[in-house]
């Protein structure tokens, strides 16, 4: 479970800073939230899988998921 929630959070975050996802977002001129927002994209490309899979339970793992993510994203942009 723990390392489900991890993956997740880890795919939000390289999401965000991975090149072609950006010029994506550019191209198609949705530069916007919830698609350049790290917190806000994990958020929504996990909600429906964990309702899915785990129910209403689901939502509150989605809200840790984004959280990580943006923390990772925070820790990446250091480097």
């Amino acid at each position: 479970m723990i390392y489900e929630i991890l993956g997740l959070a880890c795919m939000g975050a390289m999401l965000q800073n991975f090149t072609y996802w950006q010029l994506l977002l550019e191209t198609f001129k949705i530069d916007i939230k919830p698609f350049n927002c790290t917190l806000c994209w994990t958020f929504w490309i996990t909600v429906i899988p964990n309702i899915i899979n785990y129910g209403a339970q689901g939502l509150l793992y989605s809200f840790v998921e984004a959280v990580a993510a943006e923390l990772i994203d925070r820790q990446l942009q250091k480097l």
